[in-house]
């Protein structure tokens, strides 16, 4: 099957226009095009970095009078372009002018526009992400024929074992503090039964907004009832789904959980992984428009439990349990600036079996490697804005392979809502990836490479 067609609706998707934000120190400003309305939260922010994000954000051109400086305290949200610019610019002036081509200019001035001669950078808002190594923390492998049981390894340490993955003989282990820690890996360098690797924190990448209106378009495609079909299964490896109140529930198979704790699921907003499922429906739809109906299901595989933020070990005990229930291609939009061999070989031996993996480049402005997408199995997604360049707010790594819309309109329970991040346009991806493969019925590597070779990458790659 060919991806033309899905490549033209891509790029008219990509023309609309994706929503961005960007974080400005400890401040965040937002853009929203579809409203054309700013958000900000800042507190003694100095105003040329405000100013220069929200160039990025806009793709303005920024031009100040020399000599502004200044620190900027507001919070405000939904306010058109102009009133948003009042609350932070104060006592100054500005003017938003049409500049050459389809670029405008955003003069800010004192007294004269004549006097706003200073260019501000607005593509320079690269962020380098700190380590999120979970410090009293281990990842334990056993060689099948080890001379220790975990149960004897931990005992031996002072550690508890806080989580298993049964088919890779792994095994996380707490300590009381990192000094503990580090004696337990020295100790356990010398066992050439064990291999040891870090756990790093690994948080929920995208921004939820709700937009205040009514049911907007759901996705126009419908399952196939034929219980004879064969399917094609995304692992969507997340937080938990919502059945209830969206158009993805007939495409969901059972929830798999590997999250410490159970998930109390609130009913007010959408999960991450609800708005993921449904983004992944409106790049199925790409693909499919109904028809005789989609073999691809959605399987969704629950990594954070009861936690705020989940580990590169829980992903991996995701991924495992995906494989394992029949998922042939993995949806991870999550991820960190740690890599861990660990995490690594896992997606590398499956992947030699077929699975296709499909991740998002990060949310921070940069060129930095995020993991898992910065694994060369892995089909690594940024986001495109409406002019077909990578949007302000995504990495544009020399990693990424395709980048697509970063925003997905989601209808839960009759309200609207906006998922923005490359963590929506991994989704959309794996909707595209899923109903070619089930349209074609070509072998998945096959599939992976159209789409490698096929989808618009970023004008720099």
């Amino acid at each position: 099957m060919s991806l033309r067609l899905s490549l033209v609706k891509v790029w008219v998707f990509v023309l609309i226009g994706c929503a961005g934000s960007v974080a400005s120190g400890a401040g965040l400003v937002r853009w929203h095009p579809e409203s054309a309305t700013l958000d900000a939260s800042l507190e003694r922010e100095l105003l040329s970095k405000v100013l220069s994000d929200v160039g990025a954000l806009t793709g303005w051109d920024v031009m100040v009078e020399p000599g502004l400086k200044r620190r900027v305290s507001t919070r405000f949200e939904g306010l058109t372009i102009n009133q948003g610019l009042r609350r932070i610019l104060g006592d100054l002036n500005f003017a938003v002018l049409q500049g050459d081509g389809t670029t405008k200019k955003l003069f800010i001035y004192q007294q004269s526009i004549g006097a706003a001669t200073e260019a501000l950078r607005t593509g320079s808002n690269e962020i380098h992400p700190k380590s999120r190594r979970i410090e009293n923390e281990l990842i334990v492998t056993l060689d099948p024929n080890s001379p220790e049981t975990i149960e004897e390894i931990a005992k031996r340490l002072g550690a508890e074992v806080v989580g298993k993955i049964d088919g890779m003989n792994a095994y996380r282990l707490r300590f009381k503090d990192a000094e503990e820690t580090e004696r337990a890996r020295k100790s356990l360098a010398s066992a050439d039964y064990v291999e040891v690797t870090d756990n790093f924190e690994v948080d929920i990448p995208a921004r939820l907004a709700s937009l205040n209106f009514g049911n907007s378009a759901r996705p126009r495609v419908r399952v196939n009832p034929d219980p004879n079909a064969e399917q094609v299964v995304v692992g969507l490896i997340d937080t938990p789904v919502q059945p209830e109140g969206i158009s993805a529930s007939e495409f969901l198979l059972p929830t798999v959980s590997v999250g410490p704790g159970e998930s109390s699921l609130s009913l007010d907003e959408p999960t991450h992984g609800t708005t993921m499922a449904e983004t992944l429906l409106r790049g199925l739809e790409m693909v499919d428009d109904g028809g005789q109906g989609s073999n691809v299901r959605i399987l969704p595989v629950d990594v954070y439990g009861a936690e705020e933020m989940t580990s590169t070990f829980q992903v991996a005990a995701g991924v495992m349990a995906a494989i394992d229930s029949g998922a042939s291609i993995i949806n991870l939009s999550l991820g960190g600036a740690d890599t861990t061999p660990f995490l690594q070989n896992l997606i590398s031996d499956a992947h030699q079996q077929g699975v296709v993996f499909i991740g998002a480049a990060g949310n921070e402005p940069g060129t930095h490697d995020v993991f898992p997408a910065a694994y060369p199995e892995v089909v690594a997604v940024t986001s495109a804005n409406r002019f077909g360049d990578v949007a302000p707010y995504a990495n544009n790594g020399d990693f990424v392979d395709v980048m697509v819309p970063g925003h997905s309109y989601v209808t839960y329970n009759g309200e609207t809502y906006l998922i923005n991040g490359t963590s929506a346009s991994a989704a959309y991806v794996s909707g595209i990836t899923a109903g070619v493969a089930a349209a074609s019925g070509l072998p998945l590597n096959q599939v992976e490479a159209q789409i490698r070779q096929t989808l618009p990458k970023p004008p720099s790659n």
